[in-house]
């Protein structure tokens, strides 16, 4: 995710409702079969963000992490040309 831009992020999910929550970035979406929430958030700082579905989903869903790394827009883009 890159530093310091307004991020949109559409959430969905593909099998029960999800709490989807990123703490440090202020995001808790709940994440629902057939519906397309959304998220808005700015990262101000640079480096790892860790979060989990908040709630208890289902089978084996208890502890689902969530890992994002926000990084200068210089190796986001950078990170888009050499992954095509």
């Amino acid at each position: 995710m890159p530093y310091n831009i307004v991020i949109r992020l559409l959430i969905t999910s593909a099998d029960v409702l999800h709490a989807w929550a990123l703490p440090e970035l202020g995001i808790k979406v709940d994440a629902v079969p057939g519906r397309l929430n959304q998220a808005i958030t700015i990262p101000c700082n640079l480096g790892l963000y860790f979060g989990q579905c908040s709630e208890l989903c289902g089978v084996s869903h208890g502890f689902m992490p969530i890992k994002v790394n926000v990084v200068t827009i210089a190796e986001y883009y950078n990170n888009l040309i050499n992954k095509n």
